[in-house]
């Protein structure tokens, strides 16, 4: 059997427009480094465009995620893109911190015109930094009203830190605790992954194993940046790594073309079956880690240091020709089980 023949042959499920990195906050450990100073976006053709282009390029594709920075300082582009999106038949999501819900009558202004604009799905992000420019009853108001249009409703708060019980102090709400056991509303966490010296440490987040599983962002996704680049996933560090910057809109085909063009690059086929923490391990062994990095919170965490250590780098150049047969095996073999399914 030719492993390397017809590998690739499947298409994204997903295209995350990421408008803008301009944002309301400006959280110490964003990965993106959003804040209100920042000005490039992405203009209202580009996102017709984008989903246009998706959706006639991927006949798989179901769901368009609106995110940032903040995309609802877009206003009415967002509203019209969203709209645009689901006069397609795709579903929708945006991710959004919630700070245009500080006073309920605005929550319910805003939560009507998404939900009909056919907004499926939204997310807010909260936690101890987010809440340092969003505040709690803000992020009540907002899932208040969003599910009162039957909005799906998630909230993901950031880990607490050893001091801080956001989670616990969200979930006491009686509001808030009444959506939940309706099921109109979902509450989790998520890994703060550190990008500054002084990261104020918030304890074991993810476990080993998990860290150990394959990257289930890549190829399911394909994203686009504020500045026009198409990039490989929307994991929280891919703005850190160029080699997921793998084209640029505004050409016949981009979108098609750079994700097919992605075929050419056997780490990323590693990094989707193995994930980068587990390549790490499997190139320097399973103490290099513990030994010379320290804790890491996320996969995402992982795939810069795969990407930019330069003792990991000089090894996947060195090694890599050892793992290809392997996995181009699973790959295709996992292929061929999600087209039965």
């Amino acid at each position: 059997m030719d492993l390397y023949k017809n590998i690739f042959n499947q298409q994204p499920k997903t295209l995350t427009l990421i408008p803008t990195y301009r944002c309301t906050a400006a959280c110490k450990e964003c990965c993106f480094e959003s804040n209100p100073n920042l000005k490039t976006t992405l203009n209202r053709e580009e996102m017709i465009a984008s989903i246009d282009e998706a959706y006639l390029a991927f006949p798989d594709l179901l769901l368009v995620v609106f995110t940032g920075g903040e995309c609802f300082t877009l206003k009415e582009i967002l509203y019209k893109s969203i709209l645009h999106a689901t006069e397609k038949g795709l579903k929708t999501r945006c991710v959004t911190n919630g700070y245009w819900a500080k006073l309920p009558s605005k929550a319910n202004e805003i939560a009507n015109k998404i939900s009909d604009s056919g907004l499926t799905e939204i997310n807010f992000s909260t936690g101890v930094d987010h809440q340092q420019y969003v505040d709690e009853q803000t992020i009540i108001n907002a899932v208040s009203a969003c599910s009162k249009y039957g909005i799906k409703t998630l909230v993901t708060i950031e880990k607490d830190t050893f001091e801080s019980s956001c989670r616990r102090s969200l979930e006491c709400n009686e509001a808030v605790a009444n959506l939940v056991r309706s099921g109109n509303l979902i509450i989790q966490s998520n890994t703060w992954m550190p990008f500054k010296s002084d990261y104020v440490d918030r304890g074991d987040q993810i476990s080993k194993n998990d860290l150990r599983s394959g990257c289930e962002q890549i190829f399911e996704n394909i994203v686009i940046t504020p500045h026009g680049r198409i990039s490989s996933c929307c994991g929280l560090t891919f703005e850190h790594i160029p080699e997921m910057k793998i084209g640029k809109i505004g050409n016949v085909d981009s979108l098609k073309n750079a994700y097919i063009n992605q075929q050419n690059d056997f780490l990323k086929i590693w990094i989707k079956m193995d994930g980068p923490y587990s390549i790490i391990e499997k190139l320097m062994g399973v103490d290099y880690i513990d030994k010379n990095i320290g804790t890491i919170s996320h996969g995402c965490q992982a795939c810069v240091y795969l990407h930019k250590d330069r003792k990991i780098v000089d090894a996947v150049k060195e090694n890599y020709t050892k793992f290809i047969h392997n996995v181009l095996l699973r790959y295709r073999a996992l292929q061929s089980l999600q087209k039965k399914t």
